[in-house]
């Protein structure tokens, strides 16, 4: 969370010394979770604070950063005749991502299209196991996954902005499995995209 509080900090010092034109955004954030994500993970909400840099009359630069929650999700597990229910954790996530939107008419007026690129870092409560490969409790692991986002938004008026993205994680999962020749507890590990649609609705600060 210190980091966290840190990039937001740098957000305002920056646009403070920047320019009028240069605005703020405060952004209500709605996701759905698709792909192996969405069977792991419930809706997200969260909230996102965001800055612009108009660059030509067309280009903006972007920074947003913020806090997401993503709900747990129940799912029955089947084993021989028999079946269980159960319940992932909630998944916190913190967005930190930079990039560009290019508008089609004037900048930060009607259509546009844009990228952001970043990071997520996930909070999340993992398995542990013994040396049997038996699970034996679980704990906290937080991790910092390259993330990247194309998207496509709206401005109505002067102050409302209306994005979706497409947003990519993509993170390292590994797996353990138990070898009954050599005794021993494998981890494999590789990467993996988490994926989720975003809707953002914020209201932009200042005049253009």
């Amino acid at each position: 969370m210190k980091k966290f509080t840190l990039a937001l900090a740098a957000f305002a010092v920056a646009g403070s010394l920047m320019a009028q034109e240069n605005r703020f955004s405060l952004g209500a954030e709605v996701a759905f979770p698709m792909g192996d994500f969405g069977d792991a993970a419930g809706i997200g909400l969260g909230g996102t604070l965001g800055f612009e840099l108009p660059v030509s009359d067309n280009l903006g630069l972007i920074a947003q950063a913020g806090y997401m929650s993503f709900a747990g999700k129940e799912f029955t597990v089947s084993v021989g005749g028999f079946s269980a229910t159960t319940k992932t954790d909630a998944t916190g996530i913190i967005p930190i991502q930079v990039g560009a939107k290019y508008y089609f008419t004037d900048n930060q007026e009607g259509f546009y299209a844009g990228l952001l690129t970043g990071v997520h870092m996930t909070s999340v409560k993992v398995p542990e196991y013994d040396a049997a490969g038996m699970q034996s409790g679980t704990k906290n692991e937080t991790n910092s996954n390259f993330s990247l986002a194309p998207l496509v938004g709206f401005i109505i008026g002067e102050n409302i902005d209306i994005a979706v993205r497409y947003q990519m994680i993509f993170a390292k999962q590994e797996t353990v499995s138990f070898n009954p020749t050599t005794f021993a507890v494998v981890t494999e590990s590789k990467t993996v995209t988490n994926s989720y649609l975003g809707l953002r609705i914020a209201y932009m600060f200042g005049e253009r």
